[in-house]
């Protein structure tokens, strides 16, 4: 932890990256399920040891909410911990007990263990050079019986604040509600003005304009009203951090809006989840999978990232829940395939790793390190040894591809292309799974290049390097299975 640098801030030679410590930096990470702060069970600093072994740079936190043990796929993660070990920013003091069997909190005190907690988990990332995005506040997702388990709730305090349905917790239709939220966000931005390694996401998965509930410009308004008060509190302090936002989800007009949290001013980057749909200058995008599936949707993850190039705003895959509710090889090539596509479409990414519980588990499991942990510090590894910083993605840059693939370029006009061939096959298409094999073609200005093969899996380049001239560039693909980066740099 330092008090005297210089936060983590949008990169002002490139605004869809980061600058932090004097560095340029891609967010990438398989984080845990969010609870490591608030579930008092799990060890942070087993976790963020791991994370930091891995070369992650971001890690995810939920400072309020928590989910129930259902449903049945996922039944455990940090973001469950049992009643006894749910550490709250209020104080239990009673009389009377909450929904979960234990004391109502009091709104009126803070908690003394959370705070030494959320100090201890950002002084650790800091000193890991880890990111951490502090989500203030979710949606109630799970309905009415998550509700049910949030200390802002009537039932759960002893100060009658709450009484409101489930629908309408991110609005400001309740006063009294809103004034506990907004002092909330008050208090956590004063607590943690002092790191650099920290940024605010306003909300998880906001939704509205379901039967009951508030409109899509009501959520949209408190979303407005809490940046609003973190800017009013970093005024008083001495750092400003960036605010993170997702667009609001309308279930009746089945997605998101991406303008205007692209032409707002006040949001520095947003937030994306995979299974939502999404529309961008009247452009309708698919959702890139079902929730924790076999979905590959290769081509709509591309498409999607490539067309956000647009926003000229960092956007993060930041929920990629392809395929999390399994821990085998075949959903961590999925997940493999989605973190490079995502990265060599010019944003960041952010997945899940379920194979990290608390109570033990917090490094992952023996082949969950060996396997989906060791591709991701590959990943991190190569994207940050790549000139990312002045690339461009470019869509259909091949002309000719191995049957079956497609190609995710990353690319510095003239000096190197980042090349992502991956068979794009979903698991139940015949075929999958097989070798490709073929012709790779692509264009490269005047001038003399060096192409050469990396495997994502291995971590290492692999076979001869070969020569390619200006004008058409081609390689003959030799069988491999999956994904392999074809990697072309000018030769000085």
């Amino acid at each position: 932890m330092s008090s005297s640098g210089s936060p983590i801030r949008v990169h002002p030679e490139n605004p869809r990256y980061f600058l932090y410590r004097g560095r340029p930096l891609v967010l990438i990470t398989a984080t845990e399920h969010y609870g490591a702060v608030l579930n008092r069970n799990f060890d942070y600093v087993r976790y963020l040891a791991e994370q930091a072994d891995k070369r992650v740079t971001l890690t995810r936190t939920f400072l309020l909410y928590r989910e129930l043990p259902a449903p049945p796929k996922v039944p455990h993660s940090p973001c469950k911990p049992r009643p006894a070990e749910y550490v709250a920013p209020w104080l239990r003091t009673g009389p009377g007990y909450a929904v979960d069997g234990y004391p109502r909190f009091d709104l009126d005190q803070w908690d003394p263990e959370y705070f030494p907690r959320l100090h201890g988990f950002l002084a650790e990332a800091a000193r890991r050079d880890i990111i951490v995005e502090l989500t203030l506040f979710s949606y109630n997702c799970g309905g009415e019986p998550v509700w049910h388990l949030n200390p802002l709730n009537a039932r759960n305090n002893v100060n009658g604040v709450g009484d409101i349905l489930w629908l309408n917790y991110t609005s400001m239709l309740d006063e009294a509600l809103f004034e506990r939220q907004k002092a909330y966000v008050r208090k956590i931005v004063r607590e943690v003005n002092v790191y650099d390694n920290v940024y605010f996401e306003v909300c998880n998965e906001p939704m509205a304009d379901q039967p009951g509930g508030v409109s899509t410009a009501e959520v949209e308004a408190w979303h407005a009203a809490i940046r609003e008060v973190i800017r009013e509190e970093e005024a008083k302090l001495p750092k400003r951090h960036l605010i993170f936002q997702m667009p609001v989800e309308s279930r009746p007009r089945g997605g998101s809006h991406l303008d205007m949290l692209a032409a707002e001013s006040t949001v520095d980057a947003i937030n994306l989840h995979n299974y939502h749909r999404l529309y961008y200058r009247k452009t309708a995008f698919h959702p890139l999978g079902r929730w924790t599936e076999h979905d590959l949707h290769l081509w709509d993850v591309h498409n999607l990232f490539t067309a956000c190039h647009q926003v000229g705003k960092p956007v993060v895959s930041d929920e990629d829940n392809a395929a999390t509710g399994y821990l085998n090889d075949e959903a961590w090539t999925i997940q493999r395939k989605h973190a490079w596509t995502t990265l060599c479409s010019g944003s960041h990414f952010d997945m899940i790793d379920r194979s990290i519980q608390a109570g033990g588990q917090e490094a992952g499991t023996p082949e969950s390190r060996a396997k989906m942990r060791a591709w991701i510090k590959h990943l991190s590894i190569f994207i940050h040894e790549v000139d990312f910083l002045h690339a461009t993605p470019i869509r259909d840059f091949c002309a000719e591809l191995p049957l079956a693939t497609i190609a995710a370029t990353l690319a510095v006009p003239g000096r190197e292309y980042v090349l992502y061939v991956v068979d794009a096959r979903e698991v139940d298409h015949q075929g999958a799974g097989h070798p490709c094999a073929g012709r790779i073609v692509f264009p490269l200005p005047a001038g003399s290049y060096e192409a050469r093969l990396y495997s994502p899996v291995a971590g290492e380049y692999f076979g001869p390097v070969t020569r390619l001239g200006g004008g058409e560039g081609s390689l003959v693909l030799e069988p491999f299975t999956h994904d392999v980066v074809v990697h072309v740099r000018v030769m000085a």
